[in-house]
């Protein structure tokens, strides 16, 4: 076989390998588009996202199977974060922290969370689908929840602030949905607030 022929074959199988990967993508984004989470905000992952990284990083290329993958793993990735874990230990905590530290997620993030005062105050539904709420807490914990909502649309939070709000907020055990709970819903929420300043953190 001469050398023009093998690398022009060559050339081509790179590129029926590059097809199948794309494809490839392109399939699990299409599977997993219908993965929503409990909160819109949790949901925001384009394709490929340039976003500022938290806390002043440098801008970033994301690749797309580690964007799909930070919103597969949102909850569980939230929860390392909220826990301590630092965005530099992977590429997917990487991915997520940039996610959920977006100004347009946090805004969403805050929403939710005073939507929990409307929730509370409304009447009960019968036969609702939704995890019954401890109203009687949210409502004393007003006050809490809309400073909380004002920190998290600050300027510059820190996502391991980000990330508690987050977890906080879909935790059924947590004592926003479990009477059994011993937390106090204000201190925690006064802890999430004083974490997410950057100067007191």
């Amino acid at each position: 076989m001469s050398g023009k022929r093998q690398l022009k074959n060559t050339r081509h199988d790179r590129t029926l390998e590059e097809s199948k990967i794309v494809r490839h993508e392109r399939r699990a984004l299409k599977r997993n588009s219908s993965n929503q989470d409990q909160f819109p905000s949790a949901n925001e992952v384009p394709p490929q996202i340039e976003t500022l990284a938290p806390e002043g990083r440098r801008t970033v290329q994301v690749p797309i199977r580690i964007a799909v993958g930070a919103r597969i793993f949102g909850t569980t990735l939230d929860d390392k974060l909220a826990n301590g874990c630092t965005p530099e230990t992977s590429r997917l905590l990487t991915a997520r922290a940039q996610l959920i530290n977006a100004s347009a997620n946090r805004r969403k993030l805050a929403e939710n969370w005073l939507d929990l005062i409307i929730c509370a105050r409304e009447a009960r539904e019968l036969l609702s689908p939704k995890i019954p709420l401890i109203r009687e807490r949210i409502i004393e914990a007003r006050t809490d929840i809309e400073s909380l909502a004002d920190a998290l649309r600050a300027p510059i939070p820190t996502v391991h602030g980000v990330a508690m709000a987050r977890s906080l907020l879909v935790d059924g055990a947590g004592p926003i949905y479990n009477r059994d709970c011993s937390v106090d819903l204000g201190s925690a929420l006064w802890g999430i607030i004083a974490t997410l300043d950057p100067l007191t953190a």
